[in-house]
């Protein structure tokens, strides 16, 4: 009797499930393909294109596809584990200790803007008075609120320090990054040039 041959199938059908981007990208990837998203969704609200409601639905769609914000939080909380680096408050930390800021005698009020954890700088606590703010806060000690549309009145010296750098990559539009770094906003806040 001779073999019986099994037919073949198309390479483009496949038994395995189907999965979702977010369950094999990669946390830092995953945070990368945010953040190009992102910014082809600001340049396309931009642009002022007859197909540009197509455009952003699938923009979306695949935003959504990665787990959406939810996601981005997750992961970027995920990268600040101390097997993966730790967070840049250490770095800040550390710069601030080199400036002699811990022994000033005075807290340090310092402005947290995108924080995703509440006690980074706990272990400071003594010398760094930490207001920790974001946009979609995941956490009750974690006010929510949008740095760029902070009372320039109430805030106008109030901080001794600003930490940036968790949304530097998340503001997808280069006019919004300007105005986190060297805007007036920033100027006008701080009573020591302490950016990070």
């Amino acid at each position: 009797m001779g073999k019986i041959r099994k037919r073949k199938q198309p390479i483009t059908s496949s038994s395995a499930p189907i999965r979702a981007p977010s369950q094999h990208i990669s946390g830092p990837n995953l945070i990368r393909k945010f953040h190009v998203l992102l910014k082809r969704k600001q340049a396309l609200l931009a642009r002022g294109t007859t197909s540009k409601s197509k455009e952003l639905g699938e923009i979306e769609h695949e935003i959504a596809s990665l787990g959406g914000l939810e996601m981005y939080q997750r992961m970027s909380v995920k990268g600040q584990n101390e097997d993966r680096g730790g967070g840049s408050d250490k770095v800040f930390i550390t710069w601030l200790r080199e400036e002699g800021v811990d022994k000033a005698g005075t807290p340090l009020n310092l402005l947290e803007v995108g924080a995703l954890k509440p006690d980074n700088y706990s272990n400071c606590s003594s010398w760094i008075a930490n207001t920790p703010i974001d946009l979609h806060s995941r956490h009750p000690l974690i006010k929510e609120q949008d740095f760029l549309k902070l009372d320039e009145d109430e805030n106008t010296g109030r901080w001794d320090a600003i930490s940036l750098s968790l949304v530097v990559n998340f503001v997808p539009d280069a006019h919004d990054r300007g105005t986190l770094f060297i805007g007036k906003v920033v100027e006008s806040m701080l009573n020591n040039m302490y950016i990070l």
